[in-house]
């Protein structure tokens, strides 16, 4: 996923590349344990826990990088077991952007920290893990802790580990501290990530970010942001919330439902009748399910030898990765080894496939082995959701035709690697590969590199894939909410977004596009991971898009290009009404220092008690902000030039005020405060609406 800051209508318009500079995500790191504090480690030197690690800045002076941490908190009834692992990477993108180099500082391996092997924490309990930037290993070879990292939470100590994992001495730099437990932490490195049947929720975490500035040459790194999701959109297993450590404007995502609540609800959904009946399982003896892509994607997958799974062929051969309850309670037609192997789905996926069968028209292409209903006359589905698939359809088919191009013009390496050849699956556009492309919302590029034939630059029938998308995510996904497929189940085109978000009332992915909560990345010192419970998050609330909204200022010309000079030192965020000490909010509680070494023009307003609020910002000359909100954005149902519709009601200007330091009202107060500019605007090609409030430049630059 792309990460970038929220950046939204900004006063005046900068180019995009100075917009990406502007708005950034970033994090921290480790130190070092010889020489002068603040001195870069001498190669093999080791780092240091809690000291920061120098890396150069946009001028090339030197930049301290501090670490960040990883909180996890048990709020469950029962053990559980936290996993972190990094990534391995060919070019370490964040190597290169702390030293300012070209180098590569390739990563062959993967680390993975245990917290209390084999033990791990109990209830009531929580660990703080102290992540440097990176680790140094050697002469020239680092681990980096930050990007891509991955944190498993397992409730079974089991499939945690494999032979190809070999311990190692925890690298320098990182650190574990208890609460109500031990935190010894052991380290394996490993050729791979985790094997698919794990008890186990995976979560992804990225810290910082690494870019390459307009006018230079060389990466640079952004250390301020926290970017994290969890991996609902591939399986959902267990009740985890993910917060930011330092900024209590940003409610969590995820779930925070206790355990036993969250599988009742799993449980539930694949009741017969249901929407969910027949929906697939992994093969384990605790429900674990995939997402809307997986059950494509995963089917006819096969475990190796183990003898822990509730579906095991009789005839000796492998057992598959996905089954259903009938094979799971031993009914009815999975007696025999060859059910037990070919069962990898039931009635609510297969309702998806008589959708696409008998509503879209698929040519001379035989899809009898996916669906019997024939088109158009089987199709249930009203004329409206005919046109949606079918313009759906021709979309990827247009960018399979781009894909061909693509390897006629010798523009890709093929697969194998370096062969050239076109991969025989997608060398026609078909009916199987063409849904798992939708459902994974993915272009075709296979051999082509992860960059190559993109969605955005696909166009169909005049509608482009802004329209497309939205139409997708609004009319498709989110389809279960209409009461035409409440009336019918077999229109349903997801059963598993429902799941996810009403279900099991989820602030997070429910499919690789949706718009709800995504991936995030905010302002913050870390995370904090929950498994069962709210207990130690620093918002207690659900995050939501809706809910709030970014506050932009603009960028005076005299700073664009200058990313190493600040804007704001800090902000705060206080709803009228809730403190009964202060319940017009007249103390000034601004508690989120900003970088000074990074150019922010702008922060977001998440998630807060409640309307109407007062927000307060101090610019790099002490002049404090007040700005009143009195309610929530409208949603955009229109053009978005005309959102949102309650435009002129958000901002109470009367009481907004830009005061000096010495207590006066800034003369060019009225100015400032006249021109707010709440508006709504979609990111990059996200379909997601979001909310900004857009201000002019801070009162120094104003004219």
């Amino acid at each position: 996923m792309p990460f970038s800051f929220p950046s939204g209508t900004a006063w005046r318009h900068l180019p995009a590349a100075t917009l990406l500079l502007t708005f950034v995500l970033a994090a921290c790191g480790g130190g070092s344990d010889s020489g002068p504090e603040g001195a870069a480690p001498p190669p093999g030197s080791g780092v240091t826990a809690n000291k920061p690690i120098v890396c150069k800045g946009y001028d090339g002076k030197d930049m301290l990088v501090k670490a960040k941490t990883i909180t996890i908190r048990n709020n469950s009834e029962d053990q559980i077991y936290p996993v972190l692992a990094t990534s391995s990477n060919k070019v370490n993108q964040w190597m290169q952007a702390c030293l300012r180099t070209t180098e590569a500082f390739p990563t062959d391996a993967v680390y993975k920290l245990y917290v209390n092997d084999g033990q791990g924490i109990p209830p009531g309990s929580e660990v703080t893990i102290t992540l440097p930037l990176y680790s140094d290993l050697s002469q020239g070879k680092y681990v980096t802790w930050w990007n891509g990292g991955r944190v498993l939470l397992a409730d079974r100590n089991k499939r945690l580990r494999g032979d190809e994992d070999k311990p190692i001495t925890t690298p320098g730099g990182v650190d574990c501290k208890g609460e109500g437990t031990a935190c010894n932490l052991s380290t394996y490195t490993s050729p791979v990530q985790f094997q698919e049947d794990v008890f186990a929720q995976l979560s992804e975490y990225t810290f910082g970010d690494s870019i390459i500035p307009v006018g230079q040459d060389t990466r640079l790194l952004k250390p301020e942001q926290v970017g994290y999701n969890i991996s609902y959109v591939d399986h959902v297993y267990m009740p985890v919330a993910i917060g930011v450590r330092g900024n209590p404007y940003i409610g969590y995502s995820g779930s925070a439902r206790k355990l036993a609540e969250f599988r009742t609800a799993l449980g539930d959904f694949l009741k017969p009748g249901g929407l969910g009946e027949g929906w697939p399982v992994y093969n384990m003896s605790e429900l674990r399910l995939p997402g809307g892509y997986n059950i494509f994607a995963q089917r006819g997958g096969y475990l190796v030898e183990d003898p822990d799974v509730p579906v095991k062929p009789a005839d000796g051969k492998n057992p598959p990765v996905l089954t259903v309850m009938k094979c799971i309670n031993k009914e009815g037609e999975c007696a025999t080894p060859e059910a037990q192997r070919t069962m990898q789905w039931g009635q609510a996926v297969q309702n998806m496939q008589d959708l696409w069968g008998a509503c879209v028209d698929w040519g001379s292409e035989d899809i009898s082995q996916y669906t019997s209903k024939k088109y158009p006359q089987d199709c249930p589905a009203p004329q409206a959701m005919q046109e949606q698939l079918a313009l759906v359809k021709d979309f990827f088919a247009e960018n399979h035709k781009k894909y061909l191009a693509l390897y006629d013009n010798k523009l890709c390496t093929g697969e194998p690697e370096g062969s050239g050849k076109l991969p025989a699956h997608v060398a026609e556009f078909k009916f199987w590969e063409a849904i798992k492309h939708i459902y994974g919302w993915v272009p075709f590029n296979e051999g082509c590199g992860s960059d190559a034939n993109k969605l955005v630059g696909t166009k169909v029938h005049n509608r482009d894939h802004a329209y497309v998308q939205a139409m997708y995510i609004e009319e498709l996904q989110y389809n279960y909410k209409q009461s035409a497929v409440q009336a019918n189940s077999k229109l349903a085109f997801n059963p598993y977004v429902k799941l996810i978000h009403d279900d099991l009332d989820m602030s997070a992915y429910g499919f690789s596009v949706d718009d709800a909560v995504g991936f995030m990345s905010e302002l913050g010192d870390g995370l904090v991971f929950t498994v069962g419970g709210t207990q130690g998050l620093e918002n207690e609330k659900s995050f939501n898009y809706a809910d709030g909204f970014s506050l932009n200022l603009g960028v005076p010309l005299v700073l664009v290009g200058h990313q190493n000079e600040p804007m704001i030192k800090k902000y705060g965020i206080c709803s009228l009404n809730t403190d009964p000490v202060d319940p017009n909010c007249d103390k000034d509680k601004q508690d989120v220092i900003m970088p000074d070494n990074s150019q922010i023009s702008g922060f977001r307003v998440g998630t807060l008690p409640s309307y109407p609020m007062r927000v307060r910002f101090t610019d790099m000359e002490d002049n404090v902000y007040t700005v009143l909100v009195k309610e929530k954005f409208a949603k955009c149902t229109g053009e978005l030039k005309n959102c949102p519709s309650n435009r002129a009601a958000i901002v109470d200007k009367s009481a907004c005020s830009v005061v000096t330091p010495q207590g006066a009202k800034h003369a060019k107060s009225f100015t400032w405060c006249d021109s707010a500019n709440p508006n709504q605007a979609r990111e990059n090609d996200q379909a997601v609406v979001k909310n900004h409030l857009s201000f002019p430049d801070p009162v120094k630059y104003l004219p």
